[in-house]
């Protein structure tokens, strides 16, 4: 009882703090730090007062106000913490992210970028070898031209030595032809010169003949 009137004025000098604590629990939360200060002022008050005034309530409270205290500003300091490394870790993540971005655009590029160099040397490639078709193409035409104008002037050869034959043969045939006529036309006069020879044998012994009959 005698505790109780002793600590009456305490109490009645403690209102206003905590007219002012209820106030501030309207506007602001229990971690904010004017209600954390006040709070941990009062705590401190009543721990102090009723350890003065041998009130173990009073002391207890302000104890119990000041672990709270405690344990609410350890709480958001933790919460504050984690919220920073979700944060960060968000952070990480979004970085994460974009760098995934950065190298998926820098493939992209890059795979664009092989693309056409593969089908720029696919089309220099297409164009080396049409160039090479067309230059072995006119090689062998050239070559089977050369091959067609030598098998043509061995033909020519041929021919302008076949007519040359032809022409020799038919040189030596009416060269032996006309050997032959005029060896003819000789035996046709030596034979006729026999005959007429025979002739004049032949009137030559009848006259003979004739004379003697006459003897």
């Amino acid at each position: 009882m005698i505790s109780t009137l002793i600590a009456l004025p305490y109490e009645i000098a403690r209102s206003p703090l905590a007219i002012a604590e209820n106030r501030l629990s309207r506007r602001l939360p229990e971690t904010a730090g004017p209600r954390v200060t006040l709070s941990r002022a009062i705590g401190s008050a009543d721990k102090l007062a009723g350890t003065l005034l041998g009130n173990r309530a009073i002391a207890q409270r302000g104890a119990e106000r000041l672990d709270r205290s405690d344990k609410l500003v350890a709480a958001d300091l933790l919460e504050q913490e984690a919220a920073t490394r979700r944060e960060q870790a968000r952070e990480v993540a979004a970085s994460g992210r974009r760098e995934a971005d950065q190298k998926r655009r820098a493939a992209q590029k890059r795979a664009a970028s092989g693309l056409e160099e593969a089908d720029a040397a696919e089309a220099r490639d297409k164009r080396q070898a049409r160039a090479k078709a067309a230059k072995t193409a006119s090689a062998k035409k050239a070559a089977a031209t050369k091959r067609a104008a030598a098998r043509t002037a061995d033909v020519e050869k041929g021919k302008a030595r076949a007519v040359s034959s032809a022409d020799a043969r038919k040189k030596a045939a009416e060269s032996q032809a006309r050997s032959e006529l005029d060896e003819a036309r000789t035996t046709k006069k030596s034979a006729a010169a026999t005959r007429a020879d025979a002739d004049r044998l032949s009137e030559l012994a009848e006259t003979k003949k004739q004379q003697r009959k006459q003897d």
